[in-house]
């Protein structure tokens, strides 16, 4: 019974560690015109805004990390327009 409990725990590690490593595209929750942009190489946290829009109550975050990592692609730059589901960033997690 140990040793199944082990395989199991060791086969359930080396999924996470997988899906850990996995680059994950961030998408805009937000219609308008950029703001703000996080850099390329920046490293972010969970929850970390990448990018925000202009909107009538003034900037508003379009875009947070849902995981830990680094900033690898930028799909959008400040003064562009964008919309709702769109990709606008690239975080390989920890």
């Amino acid at each position: 019974m140990k040793k199944l409990l082990f395989a199991l725990a060791a086969i359930s590690a080396l999924g996470v560690a997988t899906v850990m490593a996995a680059p994950i595209e961030h998408h805009t929750v937000l219609t308008g015109k950029v703001s703000t942009v996080v850099a390329i190489g920046t490293p972010v946290t969970k929850g970390q805004t990448l990018i925000t829009v202009e909107t009538l109550a003034g900037p508003m975050a379009a875009s947070k990390a849902v995981v830990n990592g680094i900033v690898t692609a930028v799909n959008v730059t400040t003064g562009t327009d964008v919309t709702r589901g769109q990709v606008v960033a690239t975080v390989d997690s920890k």
